[in-house]
């Protein structure tokens, strides 16, 4: 499954990187973080704010992620133990409608 990056806006995450539960965040942050997102003068620029928590933190990590039009979802992965597929998925879901809306727009 692929993640329409054209249509997400910003993306903002809070983990820490030493816990197993953080590993969805690591890697969507390694997938969504690529130089054709980097620059601001860019299309498909994608805001992002990372914020990393020491080692000894009970914090979950969660992540926001900002589309087109304003809509915004976050996802508390910790809480949830969602997998990789499960964040890429969900995602992806919303990012299709995202897609439609605008297609229907014109």
């Amino acid at each position: 499954m692929t993640i329409p990056l054209q249509t997400i806006t910003s993306f903002r995450t809070t983990f820490s990187p030493f816990s197993p539960l953080s590993r969805p965040c690591r890697l969507l942050l390694a997938l969504i973080q690529n130089p054709t997102t980097a620059p601001a003068s860019s299309a498909s620029h994608i805001d992002i704010k990372v914020k990393q928590l020491p080692r000894n933190s009970t914090q979950l990590p969660e992540m926001t992620v900002g589309f087109k039009g304003g809509k915004e979802i976050k996802l508390e992965v910790g809480k949830r133990k969602l997998k990789v597929g499960d964040v890429i998925e969900e995602i992806a879901r919303v990012a299709r409608g995202v897609e439609r809306e605008e297609s229907l727009k014109g």
